[in-house]
């Protein structure tokens, strides 16, 4: 009975990565992709996920591939990965566009996620989020936001994970926001003042 009630469904699917999600305890087990119109989220295999942190970043295409397991009596379907590989860009394009080197703008790329379930946002997190797009307004293009599902630790809101560190924080305020991005994007920081000492000079 057990065995006709969970069904175990192989797929391969290809689109872009939007993210890490994380589990109950606040790890980041989960990646988020989007296919066409569609957007999904399925389970990382321990000993992928660290090179993944390293290597992939919002935007990049993946090729995925795992199975969809099926709870017909619960109703219930989870995702998980098993093969999860950056699309690399033609020789061409990687010509015209050369690395960036370790350290400068491009190479210091970010994602700010902020939890928007129901108990953050009463808690603050659409003003947060509002804080670091202001603020950001001022840095380069290459740090966004994104709002994210629930980080499994709303009694704590605001949460906000920093990307690529991985620095989680519970109880964000608006005002903590500029330290945060200063701690964790100094390059972009410092540019931001010397723009400003620029203007005011």
């Amino acid at each position: 009975m057990s065995k006709l009630a969970k069904q175990r469904i192989p797929f391969e699917s290809e689109g872009q990565f939007l993210g890490f999600l994380p589990d109950k305890d606040g790890k980041l087990k989960y990646l988020r992709w989007q296919a066409g119109s569609e957007v999904f989220a399925g389970k990382i295999p321990k000993p992928l996920r660290s090179e993944l942190y390293r290597s992939l970043k919002p935007g990049d295409r993946v090729q995925i591939a795992g199975e969809r397991e099926v709870n017909l009596l619960k109703g219930r379907e989870k995702w998980v990965l098993c093969h999860v590989v950056p699309v690399q860009a033609s020789p061409v394009a990687a010509m015209s566009s050369p690395k960036a080197a370790p350290g400068s703008e491009e190479a210091r790329k970010g994602v700010v996620l902020v939890c928007q379930k129901s108990d953050c946002c009463r808690r603050g997190a659409m003003a947060v989020i509002q804080a670091l797009q202001a603020h950001l307004a001022a840095y380069p293009e290459t740090i966004r936001v994104q709002g994210v599902g629930c980080m499994k630790d709303c009694k704590r809101g605001p949460n906000v994970v920093f990307m690529p560190d991985k620095a989680r924080y519970s109880g964000v305020s608006p005002q903590g926001i500029p330290a945060l991005l200063e701690r964790h994007f100094p390059i972009a920081s410092l540019q931001v003042q010397q723009v400003e000492t620029a203007a005011s000079s």
